[in-house]
């Protein structure tokens, strides 16, 4: 089986010929530990347009970053590949640089930059929007203008990974531009809450908003082939949901149920990424017709529970630990976390194996061993 075959099998709930190996994201300094440095990174191009045009170099940058995400996930494709993940995500971000150190995006969402051995790092901070009034002054992008970026984008990077396309599954994701996160992270939590209370129409004036670009999006990769789909936005933290689940139920499972259908309708499969202890949400995931659930964050979930109770309806991925296990951990570790997340998930198909996140510090020696775990212990049938 090829890599897009092993992991659509899995999504079908089905047993490959053996449990498939992603990852929702490579970042931009670990590939770069892969592949070798680029003679130019994303910031020498920063200093370059800023010398060359001191007067209009940011508006140059945010006129190619989207050929330079191409090139970051690019890299990340490629860097996925030589480690011998069986996917890797890739996404569209509507980021606007406003400067060397911030950036902001078509949702309010504000981040610093970190430059992590010359390539960019957001880091959310806080929000722009804080009532109706931000909201409604806040410039809304044409989502015609977005459908043409995201397909710029997504041929962008199938065209510079076409020889290895037959190889690698390109999974198009949302991280960072999702239906939930954008609409709270764009006003930031507090701002958030009191709007649940007191404006509960400006929310569903966003979720509407966030909703139709990642439709907008989504369906620009669909144009272009993409058959699967991941949901990257967290809606759960280490003490269970973010908000209270009737908020989920009236604003989100409707929003998530629409995303599902078109996805569905297209002839994809739609994979929700989250962090947190999502234990109390697991029904509230499936009844929102999501194909698959990805990260099952160690300790937080419990992989033996969430096989028994919706094993048999949703693919599960995820589960290795990136705090100890794929940062500083013995190899010895990381093979029996790779065996107990296939002892607990793996039987019977319908699981995937994963980093449960993914951020510059992650070790590339500890991926190597993750990968050569899953292989070795995790082809079909299973020991016992």
């Amino acid at each position: 089986m090829n890599s897009f075959d092993r992991i659509w099998a899995t999504l079908n709930l089905e047993e490959p010929d053996r449990i498939p190996t992603h990852t929702i994201n490579i970042d931009g300094n670990v590939a770069d530990k892969i592949l070798g440095a680029p003679p130019r990174t994303t910031f020498d191009i920063f200093d370059e347009l800023e010398e060359q045009y001191p007067d209009d170099w940011l508006d140059r940058i945010n006129s190619i970053l989207n050929d330079i995400e191409i090139s970051v996930f690019s890299k990340a494709v490629r860097a996925g590949y030589e480690l011998g993940f069986d996917g890797v995500g890739v996404q569209y971000i509507p980021f606007i640089l406003e400067s060397k150190t911030e950036m902001t995006d078509i949702f309010g969402k504000r981040h610093k930059v970190r430059n992590i051995d010359g390539n960019p790092y957001p880091d959310y901070y806080g929000g722009y929007i804080k009532n109706r009034e931000d909201w409604e002054a806040y410039p809304k992008p044409d989502l015609k203008v977005e459908y043409k970026k995201a397909k710029k984008f997504y041929k962008g990077v199938l065209r510079k990974c076409r020889d290895i396309k037959e190889e690698i599954c390109i999974i198009i994701q949302n991280a960072l531009t999702s239906v939930f996160p954008p609409v709270w992270q764009g006003m930031g939590m507090n701002y958030f809450a009191r709007a649940l209370k007191n404006d509960p129409k400006l929310i569903e004036e966003r979720f509407r908003y966030t909703t139709d670009f990642v439709l907008t999006v989504f369906k620009a990769y669909s144009d272009c082939g993409a058959k699967i789909f991941l949901e990257g936005g967290d809606i759960a933290h280490s003490g269970g949901p973010m908000i209270n689940p009737r908020d989920f139920n009236k604003y989100l499972l409707p929003r998530y149920q629409e995303v599902a259908e078109a996805i569905h309708e297209w002839g994809g499969k739609y994979i929700l990424h989250t962090d947190g202890d999502i234990t109390s949400l697991l029904d509230f995931i499936v009844e929102s017709g999501f194909d698959g659930l990805q990260c099952l964050e160690p300790p937080l979930v419990d992989p033996y529970l969430v096989k028994k109770k919706v094993g048999d309806k949703l693919c599960l991925s995820g589960n290795i630990d990136t705090r100890h296990i794929l940062v500083d951990a013995s190899k010895k570790e990381v093979e029996q976390a790779v065996k107990y997340a296939i002892s607990a998930m793996g039987h019977g198909g319908g699981f995937m194996l994963s980093p449960a996140n993914f951020h510059p510090k992650i070790s590339v020696e500890r991926l190597k061993w993750m990968i050569e775990a899953t292989k070795t212990f995790g082809t079909y049938p299973l020991r016992s």
